[in-house]
């Protein structure tokens, strides 16, 4: 059985899309952008992006059940991987408090909505079957 998650905490969906969806003990998030709870975009450089992309991601694991240290994936799409550094120092501050880091993959992108340069997307699981962290 699968339920949506909806949370206030995180910019409502922009199409025909659910913020992330809870199934057989995984939380699967939509990808996030820097937008704040009314959808408007934040702008601003890699490092805050990335947080405030992974602030959203936080937001809507939280809404599931879990924390950030139940992820057990995340796929990053950056549109220049120049930016790679910056991004990498952010996320390791934003994880600083999880054992040990999740699965990730990053994907070059040519283009992201209102010229985002990250969006970040992410699966964890929950419910007694975490990772063991």
């Amino acid at each position: 059985m699968s339920n949506a998650i909806s949370t206030e905490d995180a910019p409502r969906p922009g199409g025909f899309y659910s913020q992330g969806v809870r199934a057989g003990g995984f939380i699967f998030v939509a990808g996030q952008l820097a937008l704040d709870r009314a959808g408007k975009f934040t702008g601003g450089g890699m490092r805050d992006q990335a947080r405030h992309a992974m602030e959203n991601v936080a937001a809507i694991v939280r809404a599931g059940g879990g924390t950030l240290a139940d992820l057990v994936q995340v796929t990053v799409y950056v549109t220049d991987i120049q930016y790679w550094g910056e991004f990498n120092e952010a996320y390791k501050e934003i994880m600083k408090d999880v054992s040990f880091p999740p699965a990730r993959a990053v994907v070059p992108v040519k283009d992201l909505h209102f010229g985002a340069l990250v969006e970040i997307q992410a699966i964890a699981m929950v419910g007694g079957g975490g990772p063991s962290r």
